[in-house]
């Protein structure tokens, strides 16, 4: 490998493609694809704040303010109390909104897939193992 490839440039640009191709097909829901992924992890249970940042790798401040739109649209509702404690749910509208979402979510999905398990697994593991050296 050469030494000008830059993995996190490389890394960034594909990011940007899946990014954009997702907010496509999700746009018609007012969804972005970090709001989706937001509502389909508050669609396994409720969270805290931290708990969440944790799960999806999100900065507390930076997910606190990716949060506002859909608790201002009632996706998502939070509980009294102090932000860092705060039970994040998802509201029956937000669990609608994601139902509704969820099969042109599926369509770039199985676009990517495209019946290439194997190399899907690879890039999958390789990515496991990016996010475990970092």
């Amino acid at each position: 490998m050469t030494d000008d490839v830059c993995f996190c440039e490389r890394l960034r640009r594909a990011s940007r493609v899946l990014s954009r191709a997702y907010d496509q097909a999700l746009s018609p829901h007012g969804l972005t694809e970090t709001q989706f992924s937001i509502l389909r992890s508050l669609g396994a249970g409720d969270h805290t704040l931290a708990r969440l940042a944790e799960a999806g790798g999100y900065e507390k401040s930076g997910l606190w303010r990716t949060l506002q739109p859909l608790i201002r649209d009632g996706l998502v509702e939070t509980a009294t109390g102090p932000i860092r404690s705060q039970t994040i749910r998802l509201s029956f509208a937000g669990r609608e909104r994601l139902a509704a979402a969820l099969p042109d979510w599926s369509a770039v999905q199985a676009r990517l897939d495209d019946g290439r398990t194997h190399r899907n697994d690879r890039l999958l593991s390789l990515l496991s193992e990016l996010e475990a050296i970092v």
